[in-house]
């Protein structure tokens, strides 16, 4: 029975002992602060900004010119015929489900390009990660993401942040 738990004890040690020594080498890096702090992610912000602030720009306008012709359409209802009345009512409503498919298209043109981006970025930046893995003998980065709780001095975010610096300074959104 003692020879038994002893050999039971050996095992547990050796087979911990390989799950700690496989762990070295892991780190982890956070997507969304080299996005958001990178020269390249913040040209890609900024872009995206001018955009969004476009299309913003554009909505507004279209919804107030849409809202005027409403008021105009309304105030008129009781000195136009009815035939005349419904057929403004009828072009009115044309305009409101055009605008709805114009609007619904930009932003989701908005959304391509964003991931677009985003792709971009992340193709750019993956060989630069797999060259400081292989020069600092990293076996493992993960996404912080889809990390629960690790080091803070396991963390490559501002290291590769430092590295994109240098060498991609923007990325043009076509």
């Amino acid at each position: 029975m003692c020879k038994t738990i002893r050999y039971f004890v050996f095992i547990i040690c050796i087979f911990f002992s390989n799950i700690a020594l496989s762990i070295e080498g892991i780190y982890y890096i956070d997507m969304d602060e080299i996005m958001n702090n990178s020269l390249a992610g913040k040209s890609i912000i900024k872009q995206l900004n001018l955009i969004d602030e476009s299309n913003s720009n554009l909505f507004k306008k279209t919804e107030d010119l849409l809202r005027k012709e409403e008021t105009k359409i309304v105030s008129q209802k009781n000195i136009l015929e009815k035939n005349e009345f419904d057929k403004k009512i009828i072009l009115y409503k044309k305009k409101i489900l055009d605008y709805k498919k114009v609007r619904t298209n930009k932003i989701n043109f908005f959304s391509k390009k964003r991931n677009e981006a985003q792709l971009s970025l992340t193709n750019k930046l993956t060989p630069i990660i797999a060259d400081y893995a292989e020069k600092n003998s990293i076996s493992v980065i993960l996404k912080k993401q889809s990390i629960i709780i690790a080091k803070t001095d396991l963390d490559l975010t501002k290291t590769i942040i430092k590295i994109l610096d240098k060498q991609l300074k923007t990325i043009e959104i076509k």
